[in-house]
């Protein structure tokens, strides 16, 4: 018995601190709904984006748990929604704008993401935090959702 509260005691001390983060799973049209609400105006979008030339990932250093953002350059290649679907091919500049929250950060999209990209002056921004919110992956429900968000049609976030 004796061994076995010593077990325990000595697990408790050697164990660190758990944490997790817990993230509402991306939905359009909550994300529609936020955009909408901002004084920024957004542009629905799908496509990929990949780095721009001498753009590179920036290597964290420091406290693992503290970890900062940072901003990328990229070119987007995909197409604009409009109100007859996505529609209207587009390659342009856009810089992606990396969140943190201590040991959590997004990232820069991979594959083909259903995307609100804010408009700043003549720049495109994605912000992509540790819960991605503005890129979604692309699928047909979530692209048939963002047309029927920006046609005003049914656009209602799921119970999750």
């Amino acid at each position: 018995m004796t061994r076995l509260i010593l077990a325990s005691l000595l697990s408790t001390a050697i164990a660190g601190q758990a944490s997790a983060l817990s993230c509402l799973r991306a939905d359009v049209a909550r994300t529609f709904a936020t955009a909408n609400e901002a004084e920024a105006q957004y542009v629905i979008a799908v496509g990929t984006m990949r780095l721009l030339p001498g753009e590179s990932i920036p290597e964290q250093a420091g406290d693992p748990n503290e970890k900062q953002g940072y901003s990328v350059k990229t070119r987007f290649d995909g197409r604009l929604a409009a109100l007859d679907g996505f529609t209207q091919d587009a390659a342009f500049p856009l810089t992606v704008e990396v969140e943190c929250a201590g040991p959590w950060c997004g990232g820069v999209p991979v594959n083909r993401v259903l995307v609100f990209i804010e408009r700043r002056g003549d720049e495109n921004v994605l912000v992509e935090g540790p819960c991605p919110q503005f890129a979604i992956p692309a699928t047909t429900e979530t692209l048939d959702s963002a047309l029927s968000c920006l046609r005003g049609e049914a656009c209602e976030a799921g119970d999750f």
